[in-house]
């Protein structure tokens, strides 16, 4: 669950229940939703739709590996 991931209305002195509820809804949405895993090589970019994915970082060791993240907005004129 994202460190940002906010307790529900009417769940907010239950946060055990609030917890189930988001493991629950994300395991309805993992078992029908494609998962792309990404292998790391030197060199990889990835990009993904923040609006459009739900992600999360995998464990590394950052002694041994040196970790860039950027982020980038896209902006229409209109």
């Amino acid at each position: 669950m994202g460190s940002d991931t906010s307790i529900l209305k009417g769940l907010e002195n239950k946060p055990e229940a609030a917890k189930h509820y988001w493991q629950e809804l994300f395991r309805e949405i993992l078992d029908c939703t494609p998962v792309y895993a990404h292998i790391w090589q030197p060199g990889d970019i990835v990009f993904w739709d923040n609006s459009q994915v739900m992600h999360t970082g995998m464990p590394y060791n950052p002694n041994k590996y040196k970790r860039i993240a950027l982020r980038v907005a896209v902006m229409a004129n209109s």
